[in-house]
Order: structure tokens, then C-alpha cells, then sequence
């Protein structure tokens, strides 16, 4: 029943991301082994939809860490266990809270022995910056405890760079690059655990800046960013980006204000918000005011329309009873529903009104 409970809330969630964005690209599935103990690190830009996207577009079912905070009560406690979420606690939850930490890296230790799969973000908290922030040690310690249990265990580490065209804004594009395997025993030494640790976390680092936009001059970053715009450049390849970053060679090419104001995507934009007003309504005036963080901002939409739009298409429906029969109320559903979905892909170099 758990199985079944999972595969239909994994199906929910990846349906509305592919209706989320406009486009979802993934690269070096094949790098991802099958039946041995796997560490998924990625880099954190997005929020919790980084986790969704790459737990609902893998070919392992990872549990992943997450922010404690999240675990508030005792449903939200028992939804997330169920989806096999995992609590870890941060020195801003309290220093009494990060001794934890400990039983949780005893338990990854465990899933790891088990030959499961986990997901961790190592730079420790997320941001939209395009670049790979230091990481923390964390991850280091349930690898090498697992091994310290177990020292035949054979490890694998798995590089994923997570990619957004524009990660604040609706629809917008998402890429995630799976990157070749580390072998976490090529780099453990028992008499050498501060060295291990630096070395791997020197190697994972080095392989995400590779999987992922990285801009390494904090100090000129917004400046950067803006010949990087104003070249209209593709962040879903984050190889090519990287390679203009290196070689300082910014292409002259300043397409991409015409992209955002041409009449075909003002009427995109004017006909989903006629289809969706009551929708774009209460989140506009009640619930985008209340993200205070603009790395929440494309989460909240998300899970915004996940529990919401059921109930407007069942409101939907109801009202077009008054006037239809069933087959035909049915078929106005379904034609607004595959609507949206056409103007969410065509639009994602535009704004649309969930901005």
C-alpha cells in the first residue's frame, strides 16, 4: 500500500512539474548505477523544487535531507516521512538540536548499507546565484561512516548540476546534468580522515562547477550576470556558459528584451490570465505577498497550483453542469486544462500572469 501510495504522489508531482515548466531537459541519466549504494549531491539554487525534479526525474527513488524546519507538526511530519524526507537540523535551529544530526547520519549510514539512494544538497542552504558555493563537510561524515561500518561497502557519488533558465519566474526552464560517478573509496583513508574529507570535497566540488552555470568573481557577479542576459545566452548549457565565462568571449547579441515584449507574447500572456483570473488573483494579492525569500518564490507557486488547481477544474466542472451535460462539461475542462499546457510551453520566454 506504501508503494502504491508513493507511485501516485510521485506521478501527481511529476504531471504538475511537466505542466510547471515550459521545458524540463535531462542529461547522463545513464552515469545513475543501479543496485549499489548511490549519493545524489546537487547544487541548490530552487528550493525544494530542486529535490522534486530530480526525485521525480531519476532512475532511483532517493530519500533526501531536508531542512527541519519543514517538520512542523505531526501531519506535515508523517507527509514527509512518507515521501521519505528526512530531517536535518542547522546551527540556526539551536545548538541543543544539532545533536540530532547524529542519529540521522547514523540512519543514512543504514539506507546506504542498504544499498539506497540519498539526496543532499552540500552547499548547506540555497540561493539563485548562478554559482557553487562552498560545501560542508556534512556529506563527508555519513559516507565515511558508512564505510567505517561497513569497509567493503562500495560507494557511489553522483555529481547533479540543477539548471534554470530563469528560476523566478513563470514558466520558466529547468536542465539537470547527471554527472559520472565518484567512487567514494578511491578517496577514504581511515588515517587520514581531514585529508579524505578535503579531497572529496575539493573533487565533487570541482565536478559540480562543471554541471552547472558557475561565476566565480563574486565581486563583478551582477555584472557578469548582465552581459550574460544581454547575450542571451542558454543557462541550460551550462558548458557552453562556462566556457564564455572562461574565455571572457560574451557574445554581441541583445535579442533577448524583443524575446519579452512581442506581441505574441503579450497575447499569450493576456489569454492565461482570461483563463486562469480567479487563480492569478488570489496568488498576486494573498500569497505571493508573503514570500518573503525570493528563493521560496517558484516553490510556493509550485505547490501553489499542485493543491489548488484540482479544486478550480472540479469548481470548473461543477459550473459548466449548470449549463452542459457531463460529457460536454468534461470536454470544456479538458480543453482549458490542454490550453494552459500549450501556453505554458510556448511561453517560456515570456511572462505570463503568475509571475
Amino acid at each position: 500500500m506504501k508503494r502504491l501510495g508513493y507511485l501516485v504522489i510521485w506521478v501527481w508531482i511529476r504531471t504538475a512539474l511537466t505542466f510547471y515548466f515550459s521545458k524540463i531537459k535531462i542529461e547522463g541519466l545513464h552515469n545513475v548505477p543501479s543496485g549499489k549504494p548511490i549519493m545524489f549531491l546537487a547544487n541548490h539554487q530552487n528550493a525544494l523544487l530542486d529535490a522534486l525534479l530530480i526525485a521525480t526525474h531519476c532512475s532511483r527513488k532517493p530519500y533526501f535531507l531536508t531542512r527541519s524546519d519543514v517538520f512542523k507538526t505531526t501531519l506535515l511530519k508523517a507527509f514527509f516521512e512518507f515521501l521519505q524526507m528526512i530531517p536535518v537540523y542547522r546551527i540556526r535551529d539551536g545548538k541543543n538540536s544539532l545533536a540530532g544530526n547524529n542519529a540521522i547520519f547514523e540512519r543514512c549510514s543504514k539506507l546506504l548499507q542498504g544499498r539506497e539512494a540519498i539526496l543532499l544538497f552540500p552547499e548547506g542552504n540555497h540561493s539563485l546565484k548562478r554559482r557553487v558555493r562552498p560545501l560542508s563537510k556534512g556529506f563527508t561524515r555519513i559516507l565515511f561512516l558508512a564505510l567505517e561500518n561497513n569497509p567493503s561497502l562500495d560507494i557511489g557519488i553522483v555529481p547533479i548540476g540543477v539548471n534554470y533558465a530563469n528560476a523566478e519566474k513563470f514558466p520558466d526552464n529547468a536542465a539537470l546534468y547527471y554527472g559520472k560517478e565518484i567512487r567514494v573509496q578511491d578517496f577514504f583513508n581511515k588515517e587520514d580522515l581531514s585529508g579524505s574529507v578535503g579531497r572529496m570535497k575539493e573533487e565533487v566540488y570541482h565536478q559540480l562547477k562543471k554541471l552547472t552555470t558557475h561565476i566565480e568573481e563574486e565581486s563583478s557577479y551582477g555584472d557578469i550576470v548582465c552581459k550574460l542576459d544581454s547575450a542571451n545566452v542558454d543557462y541550460l548549457d551550462p558548458m557552453e556558459v562556462n566556457l564564455i565565462l572562461e574565455k571572457e568571449a560574451f557574445p554581441d547579441h541583445e535579442s533577448i528584451g524583443k524575446l519579452e515584449t512581442g506581441p505574441k507574447n503579450y497575447i499569450l500572456k493576456a489569454v492565461f490570465f482570461i483563463l486562469n483570473f480567479p487563480m492569478i488573483i488570489i496568488w498576486s494579492k494573498l500569497i505571493k505577498p508573503k514570500v518573503s525569500e525570493p528563493e521560496f518564490l517558484s516553490t510556493t507557486r509550485f505547490m501553489y497550483g499542485l493543491i489548488f488547481y484540482p479544486f478550480f477544474y472540479l469548481l470548473l466542472f461543477a459550473g459548466m453542469l449548470t449549463f452542459l451535460n457531463w460529457p460536454y462539461a468534461l470536454i470544456v475542462c479538458l480543453a482549458h486544462l490542454t490550453l494552459n499546457i500549450v501556453l505554458v510551453k510556448l511561453g517560456g520566454k515570456a511572462k505570463t500572469g503568475l509571475k
